[in-house]
């Protein structure tokens, strides 16, 4: 039986396919070329081949054999019209690339594949959406796994290209592994020149990461290289159950890099890829760079892969002896281009990411740009390769100009300028502090092991590279653990959100509740299908429950107050104030709060309308990272990488204001997740909306027409009732997080009543200054005075508070403290406390009602759900993200 009945793995699967390679993995094209299976002596792997050989060829254990005396000549986008107008000519589609940023993928930060721009989850389960079949299409891909290799061994980046081969939906249409294998041929051997002797095509599994789906795979090489990986997906998982998928999928992979250098021939994939952009560094800079030696070291190059050697340092050594490079040549003649090639590979990859709205920042994806970003400057700073990002940046816009022109418009934009300028300075006025700890690491002569190395990034954003720099201009060689990012970088996978833990047990057989709150209906009589302590379910309802960032509506069911709503699944479950009276059967009056509906509504809208703003004045970069809206307030999490001014608040709110005053017409059409991707582009994923087949898009518009934002969302919306958004209100702004802003705000009535007291305080302190001016402002300087001392005396406080409870928990894994402090205080005494031990959940609350948590990197759930299991049923009103929240507990 596939699977074996027991834990599905890589080995397992493999053990499996192999059993019976004729059914896996031959194909028509091995019989009729003479292709036979072997099994390699260096890694035990299975492959196919024509010539009799030992070894599968790939590079972690044979030599690179395809350079050239004379290489080719040939740009990026000239070689892939090549690869494009090949797949073309035999019934493909060429599409343009998806963003890097993977929003339509909640569990995923960045696009680490070509598939994954067809793939959409829904209720657990995958599907594909796709504008052609089959097609072709040069993917931007984003990895971090392998930072120590990139710029070492010829072939690694953390940006690359993956050209897309993919047919889907075998066998309704597309095509299978008969004509993928057939196509991979021609192109390798009739484009790519390859001798048909030199080809290896090797077994192996490919398997989504909780191997819901999964198939055999044929990876190519020759003369040591990889040059694609052909994946068939024809199995699924479900619920420990194996099965054939009903569509299958032809996967392939290109990694136009490694194609582009086995083409031409370089020493390096990095020559090949950056050659216009190497030859104009080296120019512009003077600076010819060592070639002998490298040249002599690239050949080995690619046996220094830190991801599968056991001891890279010693292996190293051994290949420096074996091509006659002593330790101080490698040192001064040989890192000083690998640096180079990183520095080229990073830029681009922060290129990408800017561009398609990511930041570096020290959470969530933007912590990897920032420790590639920091690498490349630690490079440039320490070999002296006398360049700057900016300059490499606008070398490899232009050089891409012909296929990726949006680099060249996020330049001209000042995006990446202003981002990557910022993050310098940043690092510039850390590096002083980081070399007086890197001097006392030293003095010490401190282990150096991955936790340290982790400790010294975190804390004090000091990279390897900076670490061994400082070292060696003190004359000290260290010694660093093996794959010393390995414990620094985040993995690929978002953190998955659990489930709210809930009080009611459903049985089985409810029918979905019909929801009316769409409709604008605020009262209903509707049956009673279940009850459950103070829990009552409706056939249909008029109530909205919590979702989207918004509070469940309030309001009463047979003038028993409701206190919440949630959704479990497709049936709606009403919370009331004590037991509910109701029998199941019986008809009751349910009716919504009308004033608190309408103020949920008019916050929802104004926070799509202050998101576009924001986009629109600050830059493309802005993205929603998270909202809360709340009968009295609403806020919005937008991605910047500084606090905004006044100015710039005020320039939000004005442009937010303009289209009310103007006019603007609100909608909600349900679409097809295709159509709706297709006119509206990603953007529609700002709200972090669910991409199911059908979509509820809600679109504003201005007096013209043209559309200010469109979101898949499922909340309440002024549709046909825009004026109820009044005026929109910024009451208050400031950096949640890093890399993270908040915008607190009020619209519709909660604004009116903010100006209200606005003008209430602006009378009596008038009055104040008429009656007793020089009085007054004697008491207004002395409360100024008091104020400073109050929080001059505050933050020597927080400090003190924060020492003493990390001094009395350290490694303890979740921190529960209640403080008689202001939340401010608390937000830095549990910063500071998470920042000492990233792993660990601080929950904090005071005397006030006031509650936040902040959930670390190995936190079981969401910060949010920590605050709600410990509000235990008591009334809780907040919001926030995975990592962060805050509110108030009645």
């Amino acid at each position: 039986m596939l699977g074996g009945g027991g834990v599905l793995s890589k080995r397992s699967l493999g053990d499996e396919f192999s059993k019976d390679a004729d059914r896996y993995y031959r194909v028509e094209l091995f019989k009729r070329e003479g292709f036979s299976r072997r099994t390699c002596t260096a890694c035990k792997k299975h492959f196919w081949s024509v010539a009799e050989r030992e070894r599968c060829d790939d590079s972690s254990h044979t030599e690179y054999s395809f350079f050239k005396e004379r290489p080719v000549k040939i740009g990026y986008a000239e070689f892939w019209r090549k690869f494009a107008d090949f797949f073309k000519a035999n019934g493909h589609t060429e599409i343009k690339r998806y963003p890097v940023v993977s929003r339509w993928r909640k569990d995923l930060y960045f696009t680490i594949a070509s598939i994954q721009d067809f793939q959409r989850i829904e209720a657990g389960k995958m599907g594909f959406e796709y504008a052609a079949n089959p097609l072709v299409v040069p993917q931007i891909c984003l990895r971090f796994g392998d930072i120590e290799n990139v710029g070492v061994t010829g072939r690694h980046f953390t940006g690359f290209m993956m050209a897309g081969q993919h047919s889907f939906d075998y066998p309704k249409s597309g095509y299978w592994k008969d004509r993928c294998i057939e196509l991979n041929y021609e192109f390798i051997t009739r484009v790519l020149g390859v001798r048909r002797e030199s080809l290896v095509y090797s077994e192996d599994v490919w398997a989504m990461p909780d191997f819901s789906e999964f198939g055999p795979s044929l990876e190519s090489f020759a003369n040591g290289s990889e040059l694609v990986n052909s994946v068939f997906t024809e199995f699924e998982s479900v619920d420990g159950r194996i099965g054939e998928l009903d569509g299958k999928t032809v996967d392939v992979g290109w990694g136009f890099e490694r194609l582009l250098w086995f083409y031409t021939g370089y020493e390096s994939a990095y020559e090949a890829v950056f050659h216009n952009v190497l030859e104009r560094v080296r120019k512009e800079t003077g600076n010819a760079f060592e070639t002998a030696a490298f040249s002599r070291f690239a050949r080995v190059a690619g046996e220094l892969d830190v991801d599968v050697l056991k001891n890279a340092r010693e292996r190293e050594r051994e290949l420096l002896r074996q091509v006659g490079i002593t330790a101080d040549d490698y040192e001064r003649k040989v890192r000083p281009v690998q640096g180079l090639y990183a520095v080229c590979d990073h830029t681009r990859t922060l290129m990408f990411a800017i561009a398609d709205g990511a930041l570096p920042s020290n959470i969530g994806g933007g912590y990897n740009l920032r420790i590639i970003l920091r690498r490349a400057l630690d490079f440039i700073e320490r070999y002296e390769l006398g360049i700057e990002l900016g300059q490499v940046a606008r070398l490899i816009a232009e050089d891409l100009k012909p296929m990726y022109p949006e680099l060249l418009e996020s330049l001209d934009a000042k995006e990446f300028e202003t981002v990557i300028g910022i993050e310098e300075e940043r690092y510039a006025k850390s590096r002083e502090n980081a070399r007086q700890i890197v001097s006392s690491v030293i003095a010490k002569g401190t282990p150096i092991g991955a936790q340290l190395l982790k400790t010294l990034y975190e804390s004090n954003g000091i990279t390897p590279e900076f670490l061994t720099g400082a070292a060696a201009s003190k004359g000290i060689e260290l010694s660093l653990p093996e794959n010393a990012y390995s414990g620094i970088v985040q993995g690929d996978l978002v953190k998955k959100e659990k489930q709210k833990r809930s009080e009611v047990r459903l049985p089985e057989g409810l029918k979905p509740t019909v929801a009316l709150y769409y409709d604008f209906k605020t009262e209903a009589k509707a049956r009673v299908v279940f009850v459950q302590g103070r829990h009552v379910v409706l056939d249909e309802t008029p109530f909205y429950p919590e979702g989207g960032g918004q509070a469940a509506d309030r309001g009463s069911i047979d003038a028993v107050k409701v206190v919440d709503v949630q959704r479990h699944g497709d049936v709606i479950v009403h919370t009331m104030e004590s037991e509910a009276p109701f029998k199941v059967g019986s008809v009751v009056d349910a009716q919504v709060d009308k004033e608190v509906r309408m103020r949920l509504t008019a916050h929802h809208t104004a926070t799509h309308l202050i998101s576009a703003a924001s986009r629109k004045f600050l830059g493309r970069h802005v993205w929603q990272e998270g909202t809360r809206k709340e009968p009295e307030k609403a806020h919005i999490d937008i991605a910047h990488y500084e606090r905004l001014s006044d100015e710039e608040l005020g320039s939000i709110e004005a442009i937010a204001n303009s289209w009310l005053f103007s006019g603007i017409k609100v909608e909600a059409v349900y679409m097809e997740r295709g159509d709706a991707e297709s006119r509206f582009g990603f953007e529609i994923y700002q709200g972090h909306g669910v991409p199911a087949r059908t979509m509820r898009i809600v679109t504003i518009k201005d007096s013209s027409g043209r559309v200010l934002d469109a979101q898949a969302c499922g909340g309440l919306h002024a549709v046909g009732r825009e004026s109820i958004l009044g005026i929109i209100k910024i009451i208050n702004s400031y950096r949640s997080h890093d890399g993270i802003v908040r915008l607190e705000f009020v619209a519709g009535p909660a604004s009116l009543e903010y100006f209200g007291r606005e003008d209430a305080e602006l009378h009596e302190d008038s009055r104040l200054l008429n009656s007793e001016l020089f009085k007054v402002h004697e008491k207004i300087l002395e409360a100024r005075k008091e104020q400073q001392e109050s929080r001059d005396a505050a933050g020597a406080l927080v400090g003190t508070v924060a020492r003493e409870i990390s001094a009395a928990s350290k490694g303890v894994a979740e921190v529960e403290r209640e403080l008689d402090l202001p939340m401010e205080s608390l937000r830095k005494i549990a910063d500071m406390l998470v920042r000492e031990e990233r792993g660990r959940v601080v929950l904090l609350r005071n005397n006030d009602g006031g509650v936040l948590c902040i959930a670390g990197d190995k936190s079981g759930r969401s910060a949010i759900e920590h605050l709600r299991a410990k509000a235990a049923g008591r009334p809780f009103s907040g919001g926030g993200s995975e990592r962060y929240a805050e509110g108030r507990l009645g």
